[in-house]
């Protein structure tokens, strides 16, 4: 994915908008699982920046 710096923030920001949102969803669900997968999720967006490594697909 060949964005510039600026659309990488923007993305970021947006997923981790979207990952909130999806959390409280899911705590009203009473989806505990799918809820603490989210939290960690938001958790490892927050923590570092992702890496060209972190972008590819995984293997096999």
């Amino acid at each position: 994915m060949d964005t510039n710096p600026s659309e990488q923030v923007v993305a970021r920001a947006l997923a981790l908008a979207l990952l909130r949102q999806s959390l409280v969803y899911l705590g009203t669900a009473e989806e505990v699982a799918a809820a603490s997968h989210t939290q960690r999720a938001i958790d490892s967006l927050l923590r570092q920046p992702v890496s060209e490594d972190d972008r590819a697909l995984p293997r096999n």
